[in-house]
C-alpha cells in the first residue's frame, strides 16, 4: 500500500504549500501529494506554482466538487497538473453537500450520483480519454448524459496520464466509481467499512460495466499523542466540518459509527473509537494503517489537518516523520 500526504490546511498563499510539498519531493516514502476542495486558491495553480519552485511532485486532488467547473475547465486544469509537474496526476471529483450544490447552483442536483457520473464521463471525453466501453457511458441511469454534455475534446497536448476519481462514501457512489472512475477516494471511512463495503461495491460496478476494477484511495486523518495533546479536540479540529454533514453521517452510520449531528464531542469521540481517525502512538498508527492495506485499499493519504490547525507546520512535519519511520519498522 502507498502511503500520501494531504496538504494539511487550505492555503491562502502558496508559500503556505511549500513546507508539504519538499517533503513529498525528499521523502521516498510518500508518493503523492494531495489537496481537497479550496475556496481560496485554486489547486492546479497551487500545484503549478510548486512545481515551478522546484517541487514538481505527483499531484492528487480529493476531492473537488462538481457544482465548481464545467467538465471542460475540468480536463483543461487536470492536464494542466500533469503537464506542469511532468508526473501523472489523479483528479477527484463529488458532488459536494446539498448546501454547496444549492449555493452555487441554485437547488441540489436531484441525482448526485448520477451527476457525478456523467462529469467524469464528460470530463474523460474532454481529455479524449475514450477507452471505456459502451456499458460504462450508457449505465441506464437516467438514460445517458442529462446533467453534463460531453462534449468536444480538447485540442492536443502532450501530458503524463491523467487518472479520474470519485468521491466515495455509500454504495451507490462506490458502484458509480466501479463504472466510470480509474480511483475511489474515501474520506473518514473506517478500514472495515471500505473492506465490506466500498470494495465489493467498486467491484460490482467495474464488472457491470466490464471494465478493470479502479484502485481505492482512503484519506485517513491522524494525529500522534503527545503530552498535553487532547484527541477529541484534534478530532474535531481535522473532521468537524465533516461530521455534521448528512452524508458523512449516514457513511459512519453504516460502519457502525454514531456521530450526532448536535453534539460536537460526542460525534469526535465515536470517530475516534470506530477507528476513522487514528490517534496514538507512532507504531500505533502504523498499525492502523495495516489495516487499510489488509482491506484492500491501494493508497492511504496522511491527513494532519487537526495537528496543523493546533500547533502549525513543525509539528506537522514531526507527526509526519515520526508516522513515517514507524511503518518502515513494522514492515522490516
Amino acid at each position: 500500500m502507498k502511503l500520501s500526504l494531504l496538504i494539511p490546511t487550505v492555503p491562502a498563499t502558496v508559500e503556505q504549500a511549500v513546507p508539504f510539498a519538499r517533503y513529498v519531493a525528499h521523502d521516498s516514502q510518500l508518493s503523492r501529494l494531495w489537496q481537497g476542495q479550496s475556496y481560496g486558491l485554486e489547486p492546479a495553480a497551487t500545484f503549478a506554482y510548486l512545481a515551478g519552485a522546484g517541487y514538481p511532485v505527483p499531484a492528487g486532488t480529493c476531492v473537488l466538487v462538481t457544482p465548481l467547473r464545467h467538465p471542460a475547465q475540468a480536463a483543461l486544469e487536470a492536464r494542466t497538473v500533469a503537464a506542469v509537474t511532468g508526473q501523472p496526476a489523479v483528479m477527484g471529483y463529488g458532488p459536494g453537500s446539498r448546501a454547496a450544490q444549492t449555493a452555487r447552483l441554485g437547488a441540489p442536483y436531484d441525482r448526485p450520483v448520477q451527476a457525478a457520473a456523467e462529469f467524469v464521463r464528460a470530463t474523460r471525453s474532454c481529455l479524449a480519454q475514450r477507452w471505456d466501453p459502451p456499458a460504462a457511458r450508457d449505465s441506464g441511469k437516467g438514460g445517458g448524459i442529462g446533467y453534463f454534455h460531453p462534449g468536444e475534446a480538447l485540442p492536443p497536448v502532450a501530458h503524463p496520464r491523467v487518472r479520474l476519481g470519485l468521491g466515495v462514501l455509500r454504495p451507490a457512489m462506490a458502484r458509480a466509481a466501479g463504472e466510470v472512475a480509474d480511483v475511489a477516494i474515501t474520506w473518514l471511512a473506517p478500514a472495515g467499512y471500505i473492506r465490506d463495503t466500498v470494495l465489493p461495491e467498486v467491484a460490482r460496478g467495474a464488472e457491470a460495466a466490464g471494465r478493470p476494477r479502479p484502485s481505492v484511495v482512503a484519506a485517513v486523518p491522524v494525529a500522534v499523542a503527545r503530552r498535553g495533546r487532547n484527541p477529541v479536540e484534534l478530532a474535531h479540529l481535522s473532521a468537524g466540518g465533516h461530521l455534521v454533514l448528512p452524508h458523512y453521517a449516514d457513511m459512519l452510520a453504516r460502519a457502525g459509527v454514531d456521530v450526532p449531528a448536535n453534539d460536537p464531542a460526542a460525534a469526535a469521540r465515536a470517530l475516534l473509537s470506530g477507528g476513522g481517525f487514528l490517534y496514538g502512538s507512532p507504531s500505533g498508527i502504523a498499525a492502523g494503517l495495516a489495516r487499510y492495506a489488509a482491506a484492500g485499499v491501494d493508497e492511504v493519504i496522511l491527513d494532519l489537518t487537526g495537528v496543523h490547525s493546533w500547533y502549525g507546520t513543525d509539528e506537522t512535519l514531526l507527526d509526519l516523520n515520526d508516522i513515517l519511520a514507524a511503518t518502515v519498522s513494522a514492515h522490516g
